[in-house]
Parts: structure tokens; sequence; C-alpha cells
């Protein structure tokens, strides 16, 4: 491509932090404020986070805080299972600040995901130019979002999230295979895997990606070598291979030890794999469309259209791949759910679909900036065809600065109002405002052994009891172990529950089965549980909605 990308490509990230004081670095600055202004303003005063991922989190940080790592806080007995560096870094971080987690949880998001649109502006300068980059982060920041939830697209968010954090991992990750791609050294290719298993750690969805990348990248490499009859080459490149398994593996340990040494990846709970966010299903195709019959959508498709269109270059091989893999990936993943649902076919699953989608559109934010910037090329030629090289060079970056500054300050007022903002806002109020929930979620975590296992129903075990990383009967499957069947699990809760409104002999093997110590109930239903004091005759602590009882 005629772009300046391809000499700023050649000079290097030495050249993009040289020019701290250019305009497209101030740009890219003034952008990111705004984004993270509306992000702080969304979350400073928060003390709930709002979505029930959030908990599962919480979970996992307490169990490593009370000196558990690597066991389920949920179900006794049960491994880790979840990615463990969000959750890892947000033990640590209240370990050293003394904030509670919650709170944590709720403010640190906005400034922990600047990682994110900071990288894809290093990356997208690295790749493309200045111009081209400061392009694809506004649309990036400000217009990719749309009307879309802050988790279902890969944008700027303050919610402190694993798959919003990875984002910046992911980014990283593709600066690192943009040079390593041009390397037969294996120590660059075990650094390599020491950075993709610090990316699994984070989130399995862009692991996978990149993942996907070096094995397409290294064994295409090596056959090519095969056929000119370059064995020592293909030996090379095999050893590349070996080196970034071998450290990825190793890094990766933190995780696999318990997913691949005590559940061989053995998933009988496939409903959080099965999650389809709903534009992405095709009974709701008019979602899709309206979210995704957009100039946006039709900019960033022509972008790559021209960039695949052009000359073979690393970074063209890099978003060719990433393009690629992103919407076989989504459709697989959306394949097998429909497949397992409708027709009892068990393909293997990962994550759901739409995490690819998410980085499906954040491909198109580069394509966006390359569209662009090809059509204001087109206009300078055009209108200055006779003037010098370097004129012309000056004007199209003014012309860039000035469209994405006017752009920027005309859509902010909407991006920083949009649904997702306003919305989990909303949503960490309503459980803000639960008083009793929280008294309860602290005495559970704060008064009960480790070991405890409380009974209560579906929405207590997440509202209340699961951010304490206290075990429960059965949580919702959603945000269950999966590699815990969850049919039997919900089978004991139901018999336990029922078992507080009439007698029921069998009670005292199930409770014994499943450890249980404690029941949690609304203070509204005991008054039809008359055999509640039967089961659990002690009283530990009752509030104006909560009451916690134990054996």
């Amino acid at each position: 491509m005629s772009m300046e990308g391809s000499t700023t490509g050649r000079n290097g990230i030495g050249k993009v932090l040289g020019g701290i004081g250019s305009t497209p670095v101030l740009l890219a600055i003034f952008m990111i404020t705004l984004a993270f202004n509306a992000g702080v303003r969304r979350s400073h005063d928060l003390t709930w986070p709002p979505y029930m991922d959030h908990a599962r989190d919480a979970s996992f940080a307490q169990s490593i805080l009370d000196g558990h790592y690597g066991e389920d806080p949920l179900y006794t007995g049960e491994s880790m299972w979840f990615t463990p560096m969000v959750f890892t870094l947000e033990a640590y971080a209240v370990e050293f600040t003394g904030v509670d987690l919650q709170v944590l949880q709720a403010r640190a998001g906005a400034f922990w995901n600047l990682l994110a649109p900071i990288v894809f502006f290093l990356l997208a300068w690295r790749w493309f130019g200045s111009s081209v980059a400061v392009v694809a982060l506004a649309a990036y920041l400000f217009v990719l979002p749309g009307q879309e939830p802050g988790w279902a697209v890969a944008t700027y968010s303050p919610l402190f999230l694993a798959m919003n954090f990875a984002q910046g991992l992911f980014f990283l990750m593709l600066l690192v295979l943009f040079r390593a791609f041009r390397s037969v050294s294996w120590v660059v290719w075990a650094a390599v895997g020491i950075g993709a298993g610090l990316l699994f750690l984070s989130h399995a969805a862009p692991a996978i990606l990149i993942v996907a990348m070096i094995a397409i990248h290294i064994i295409s490499r090596a056959i090519a070598a095969w056929r000119i009859r370059d064995r020592a080459q293909a030996g090379r490149y095999l050893l590349c291979g070996v080196a970034a398994g071998a450290t990825f593996i190793l890094v990766s340990l933190p995780l696999i030890w318990y997913v691949v040494g005590d559940y061989m990846l053995d998933q009988k709970d496939r409903i959080p794999t099965a999650f389809t966010y709903e534009p992405l299903s095709f009974r709701h195709a008019d979602r899709f469309l309206f979210h995704n019959v957009t100039l946006f959508v039709a900019m960033g498709i022509a972008g790559l259209f021209l960039l695949f269109r052009g000359k073979r270059s690393p970074q063209r091989t890099l978003m060719l791949m990433w393009v690629g893999l992103t919407t076989t990936l989504a459709l697989y993943a959306y394949l097998a759910m429909e497949l397992g649902l409708k027709y009892g076919i068990m393909m293997p699953t990962s994550v759901p679909s739409f995490h690819f989608y998410s980085y499906l559109k954040t491909a198109m934010a580069l394509g966006v900036g390359i569209a662009v910037l090809r059509m204001l090329q087109w206009v300078v030629d055009r209108y200055h065809g006779d003037r010098s090289a370097e004129f012309k060079r000056d004007r199209l970056a003014a012309m860039t600065a000035v469209l994405v500054l006017v752009g920027t300050l005309a859509i902010y007022p909407t991006n920083a109002n949009r649904p997702d903002l306003v919305n989990t806002r909303m949503f960490s109020m309503t459980r803000m405002a639960d008083t009793d929930a929280t008294d309860m979620y602290t005495i559970l975590r704060d008064k009960l052994p480790w070991e405890a296992v409380v009974l209560c129903d579906d929405e207590l075990s997440l509202w209340v009891v699961m951010a304490s990383a206290r075990k429960t009967v059965a949580t919702n499957a959603s945000m269950a172990n999966p590699y815990v069947l969850p049919a039997p699990r919900e089978a004991a809760r139901a018999q336990l529950l029922a078992a507080l409104e009439r007698s029921d002999p069998e009670a005292p093997k199930v409770l014994e089965a499943y450890h249980v110590t404690h029941v949690l109930v609304r203070t509204a239903d005991i008054d039809r549980m008359p055999e509640l004091t039967h089961w659990f005759p002690q009283s530990i602590h009752t509030n104006g909605t909560y009451a916690l009882y134990a054996r």
C-alpha cells in the first residue's frame, strides 16, 4: 500500500515514541483522555460492580486472599477453572492498597483498561502510520461501540473484566508477532510463547487467536522450506515452534495445571460456552443488521479490502489471519452451539462466539483508518497534484487531524452517554441499594470458614453468596465450574429447599453428601418454611431482607 505506514514500519516503535510532541500523539492523548473521562465519570463513586461476572471474579480473588488459590471457591472439592490474571491482580491490589474488593472492581477498570487504547494506537501507527492510527483510534473509541454493550465489542470500557483487560495484551502480542514473523531465532519465539501464555492467563479468546496465528506461520514456513529442500531452515522453524509451545505451556501452568491435570478439559457443563449474544443469533438477525449495517462497518470492510489487495507485507499477513480467524471461529462457535442444542451433536467448544465477533469489529476500526486515509489522499492528489510531496504530506496530516478532532467532538457527547455506560452504572446502583445483601455478604465472608457450604436458591447464590467465596450446593450454570455436571447439584438444591417446607426423610443424606453447613433465605419466605429450624436450628445473622442459619 502507498501509505506512510510502510516507512513508519521500518523505523519502528522508537520513532513512534520519539514523536511525543507530534500532532498525532497529542490527538491520541486527547481522545483517550475523553474516553477515560467518560469511564471515570460513570464509575468513580461506585462501591459495587454491575455484573455477575464480577461476582465470579471476586470469588476467585477472595480465594487467593483466604489462601486457597487453585480451589473452586463455590464447589467443595473442585479446582480452579477460570483464567486467573484479572482476579489475581485484584487480589494483590486489595492486599497492597487495602481497598475493598468490590470498590476496586467497580472503579479500577477505568484505569487498567487504558492499556487497550494506548497499545491499539501504537499498533496502528507501527503498521500503517500516524494518520491511519489517529483515525483508527477515533473509530475504536467512539464509533465502534455504537449501542452495543462494552462486554460485546472490543473498545475502551470502565468494566474491569477479563475480556476488556485482555484487549491491550492482544494488541501487544500483535506487535510482538510483527517482529517475530521476520525471525527464525528460537529465543525470539520462546519470548513469543511467554507472551501468549500471559495472554491465555488473561482470557482464552484472544489467546486462541494468537496461538492460531503462531501455528499458521510456523507450519506454513516450515512446509515452504521443506518443499524447496531447505531442511535446515525447516528445522529452524520447527525449533521455533517447539520453543514457543514449551514456554507457552510453562507460563500457562497456573491454569492448565487444573483444567488439564484435574479435568482433562472435559467440559460437562456446556451452558457457559453456549451463551449467544442475541444479535449474533439467526432469530435476532434484525438486531445484527441494526448494529452492523452502518457506515463504520462499510468503511471498515472497504479499508480491509484495500489492504488485502495491496502488496504483501507482515501487517497484511497478520490482518488476513486476524480477520479470517475471528470470522471462522465466531461461525464455528455459533454452529457448535446450535448443533448441540438442537440435534445433540457435541462439538468441542472453548468460548462463546461474541468474543471473536468483538475482535473482528476491532479489525474493522483499522480498516476505517485505512479507508479514510485513502480518501483523503485522493482529495489531496486531485486538488494539489502539482505540489511537492512534502506539501501534500503536510496537507494530508492537517486534513486528518481536523477531521479526527471535529468528528471526535461531534460524537463524544453521544458516546459518553451510550447505553453501555449508563446501564452498567444503573446495575451497580441497584446492587449498592441492597445494603442488606452487602451486609450478609460481609457476614458470609468474614464469619464463615472457608469450607462452609451455604444452601440457597439460584438468585441468592449470585446476588449474595458468590462474591464471598463461600461454597454453595449449586449456582447458576452459566457462572459455575464448566467441568462439573450441573444437573445433580441443581436437583439436590431443589430437594433441600423443598425440605425446608415439608418433611423429607432423605434430606439428611443429601445435606451430608454436599457438606451443607448453613442456609440463606429471605426473611419474607421464613413463614412458609416450617422445617427450617429443624434442619438449621442456629440463627447466625438476620437483617431486614435476609437470614442466615446454621446446622
